[in-house]
């Protein structure tokens, strides 16, 4: 196999599928179907043994987070874009991932192709299935978005250590894509993020989450640490809760 198709299958909850006879799950391409997803949504909120259906949208959205992390990694870190027959998405418990039907890594010729009109395209061709999770879930399109962004800059530090000037200089145009690729009023990657101290070593600080993940509405979830919604108290509180359980 392939190295680079290799990490995406250890890194990115990514199964890579050689034979059509080995498919399973729900196509994302049929994802624009409201009752599929509407389906998908309801199984993932009821798996968490939650009631609001923001859970099972927030849930599905940090696989396609991973998915399309997958995409970017390929092309920010290695320049290579990737392809498949098609895709699907598969449930497993509390638990999912995507199986990426006959995977290929094309070249790319940065001096023939424009980053923007690479990464809208591939944008473009999700925005209808996110669209039926936010109709299905209750999440606005900017939540949607949000937790996207969430899964890419969770991964980026490390991309940049692999290959610092490919990943920064194709980071900067997916920040400053128009807001219309996404259907929102600003690009959900153009981000300022805010860092408080660790709640392990004070010495050290730890990013604030961009967009909530929503965990607090799971049947027995909790804020995290890095929640955008903790005021100061409750983030010290957090804090002390924590550590006394460690």
């Amino acid at each position: 196999m392939n190295l680079i198709l290799e990490e995406l299958s250890n890194q990115f909850s990514i199964e890579l599928v050689y034979h059509s006879s080995n498919v399973k799950g729900v196509p994302i391409s049929d994802m624009t179907n409201t009752e599929k997803v509407q389906l998908i949504v309801q199984n993932r909120t009821n798996c968490f043994q939650a009631t609001d259906y923001r859970v099972g949208g927030a849930n599905v959205m940090k696989w396609f987070g991973s998915l399309i992390s997958a995409h970017l990694y390929t092309y920010f870190v290695h320049n290579r874009w990737l392809k498949a027959e098609r895709v699907h998405f598969i449930e497993n418990g509390k638990e999912a991932y995507f199986q990426i039907l006959q995977p290929e890594l094309a070249s790319i010729d940065n001096q023939a192709d424009d980053h923007d009109l690479i990464l809208s395209h591939f944008f473009a061709d999700l925005k209808p299935v996110f669209e039926r999770v936010a109709e299905s879930s209750g999440l606005s399109i900017q939540h949607i978005w949000g937790l996207v962004a969430n899964a890419y800059y969770n991964r980026l530090e490390a991309w940049v250590a692999l290959n610092e000037r490919s990943v920064l200089e194709k980071h900067d145009s997916l920040k400053h894509l128009t807001p219309e690729v996404f259907n929102l009023k600003r690009n959900p990657f153009l981000l300022t993020f805010r860092y408080v101290e660790s709640w392990k070593d004070p010495a050290s600080q730890i990013k604030i989450k961009g967009t909530c993940c929503l965990s607090y509405l799971k049947g027995e979830g909790t804020y995290c640490y890095s929640c955008p919604k903790l005021t100061k108290e409750q983030r010290k509180n957090k804090g002390e809760q924590l550590r006394s359980c460690q």
